[in-house]
């Protein structure tokens, strides 16, 4: 398990910066140990992954939630400090304070999820988290790159509410939907998960922010560099930059980060659809 996690995981940190021969080889290789793993569980008297956590449906449809939700919201986590520094000339200090605002409404999400989950259900629970999670990422696709810093501390009150609403309530599930020998381990499953869908999703939004930021520079013709780009986030050094080329450098900044938003927007609306499905199922069944 420990190798095939390893290798699979390099080859997903090597998007973009190794061959495509290697980090597909490595993919492949950390796939098929994986087949390997499941097969030795299957005839292990004490498996570490017991495979039959796969076939039970609610649970598995709580891993999906898990890894597509995380998988968007790292988005926010990771980038938006970027946007305040890049695209509003603010300090480190400040890129960091736009997560403030999301760990006080985390709180309340976090409070306010399983008090409803009673009278909603769990996946209508969800779907708010989704739709607060879409208020973010859809206004700072919305607000483009003239969103003002507030702008930017409030969406992030939404990210952090959705992030409470929904990841609090999921975890609750698993617990429950998983059998009651099997809640140890589908708890930690589900938190592996996570890290793998942070890991292969933070590879994708670098590739993605990395093709925008190569193509806006080969765009300029030579009057932009790489080296120019990496000091437009860092305040102590972007005086170093000509004064002219700044609103050039932050609309190619700007594309990147556009892009990234626009990914995970695609994941929630996903999740969205995804939940939207499975009450009108369970209404039909009722």
């Amino acid at each position: 398990m420990i190798t095939s996690l390893v290798t699979l995981l390099t080859g997903i940190q090597m998007i973009g910066t190794g061959s495509l021969a290697l980090v597909l080889g490595l993919v492949f290789a950390g796939l098929a140990l994986l087949v390997v793993l499941f097969r030795v569980e299957d005839r292990a008297v004490d498996p570490i992954v017991p495979n039959r956590l796969f076939k039970n449906p609610q649970l598995v449809t709580d891993f999906i939630l898990f890894v597509v939700l995380w998988g968007a919201f790292i988005a926010f986590n990771i980038y938006i400090p970027m946007w305040a520094q890049g695209l509003l000339g603010l300090s480190a200090l400040l890129g960091g304070m736009t997560q403030i605002p999301g760990a006080v409404t985390n709180l309340i999400g976090s409070l306010a999820g399983p008090a409803i989950q009673p009278k909603l259900g769990k996946h209508r629970v969800v779907t708010l988290g989704t739709v607060a999670f879409l208020i973010a990422f859809s206004g700072m696709l919305m607000m483009g790159d003239q969103a003002p810093f507030w702008f930017l501390l409030l969406m992030g009150g939404f990210e952090g509410f959705g992030l409470g609403m929904s990841f609090n309530v999921l975890q609750i599930s698993v617990q429950e939907d998983a059998e009651e020998r099997d809640v140890p381990i589908a708890t930690s499953f589900a938190y592996l998960l996570r890290i793998l869908s942070q890991t292969f999703m933070s590879s994708i939004y670098g590739v993605i922010l990395n093709h925008a930021l190569t193509r806006g520079i080969a765009e300029s013709h030579g009057q932009i560099t790489m080296a120019m780009m990496n000091k437009l986030s860092n305040l102590q050094r972007v005086h170093e930059l000509p004064a002219h080329l700044l609103p050039a450098m932050r609309a190619i900044m700007y594309q990147g980060l556009h892009n990234i938003m626009l990914i995970a927007t695609v994941l929630l609306v996903i999740v969205l659809a995804f939940n939207i499905w499975l009450q009108m199922k369970a209404k039909k069944e009722n």
